[in-house]
């Protein structure tokens, strides 16, 4: 298939996912009924879904099906589809194109029927994106027939839950891979009405966003909130500037638009939903995500749920060179 096809249709995947994100998140009183406890993670933080994480999820999979119908594209995300009913049990939310057969499920979940038409309207609505940076992509641009997509639904969750300015660390997270390589990402921002694409295959790469340039002696790197003191220390003693945000996708669109040199992690906090999309977009600038402590590697993509290891997203080679000068020191 063309990549032009494909580009545009993630982006109108990603924007109704932005749409039911915003639904979902308007009725507070709804949406605290809406939430479930997951596993804890790696880093032992408790992680959460709600219904908008498994709802994006199956309308994604389900618009993928629909407009390709005929193309060896498997679709994998964080989500297993099910969520649970106040009443015990579980119930599977696959989309289907019958609007009503989506009532019913929804029905089982939700009390109210209002609620139900509106989230319907939005799962069965037909939502078109216009970006003319699309139009740079070649038409030679032929893309693989058997691809993979991770989607990401909800990217911080607990920023999603809790809300208020939190909300702008919330992202929806869409990466196509093909034989390991991220070749296609869409990062859509729901409550800043932002959305960033980058394609990488082969010789053709294209992205909306410019290559980012950062000015000035200091570096800032980005890091994980539960990253160690004895790392900031180092970084900090080396002249680095280092932040803490939430939201592996948020933490990587900081380094796609040069609001950062590196988001650097040392341990297993990601998952391969979470880093193939702005990977992809990283690529398509010129960049990369290098795995921590094994220069010259970096990170690939599969089918496996287990958490990525350690990594440093960058830009530019030549920082890349002076920040592990100074992490080996």
């Amino acid at each position: 298939m063309e990549a032009k096809q494909l580009v545009q249709c993630l982006l109108n995947l990603s924007e109704q996912s932005a749409n039911l994100a915003r639904l979902i998140r308007e009725d507070k009183d709804l949406f605290q009924l809406l939430i479930a406890s997951k596993d804890q993670r790696e880093n032992g933080e408790p992680d959460f879904k709600t219904l908008a994480d498994v709802l994006i999820q199956a309308t994604f999979k389900y618009g993928i099906k629909r407009q390709f119908p005929h193309r060896d594209i498997q679709v994998m995300g964080e989500e297993d589809g099910t969520f649970p009913l106040t009443s015990g049990g579980y119930v599977h939310l696959e989309i289907t194109e019958d609007p009503e057969h989506t009532s019913e499920l929804l029905s089982r979940v939700l009390k109210s029927p209002l609620v139900v038409r509106k989230l319907c309207a939005a799962i069965h609505a037909t939502v078109h994106v216009h970006d003319g940076s699309v139009e740079q992509i070649e038409s030679s641009c032929v893309l693989p027939d058997a691809l993979s997509i991770w989607i990401d639904p909800i990217d911080s969750t607990k920023s999603y839950i809790s809300g208020a300015s939190n909300l702008d660390s919330v992202t929806v997270l869409v990466g196509v891979h093909h034989e390991g390589l991220p070749i296609l990402g869409v990062v859509t921002y729901p409550f800043t009405r932002e959305q960033i694409w980058g394609l990488a295959h082969g010789a053709h790469k294209c992205a909306n966003v410019p290559v980012p340039r950062i000015t000035g002696p200091i570096k800032t790197v980005v890091l994980s909130r539960s990253e160690s003191n004895s790392m900031i220390d180092t970084l900090r003693s080396s002249g680095y500037q280092t932040e803490g945000h939430t939201g592996a996708g948020y933490k990587l669109g900081t380094v796609i638009k040069g609001e950062a040199s590196f988001y650097l992690l040392t341990a297993g906090w990601t998952y391969q939903w979470d880093t193939c999309g702005p990977h992809a977009i990283i690529r398509a600038l010129g960049g990369d995500i290098e795995m921590f402590g094994n220069p010259g590697t970096y990170l690939r993509y599969t089918h496996s749920t287990e958490p990525n290891k350690g990594f440093i997203a960058y830009m530019d080679e030549a920082a890349l060179a002076k920040l592990r000068g100074c992490l080996s020191e």
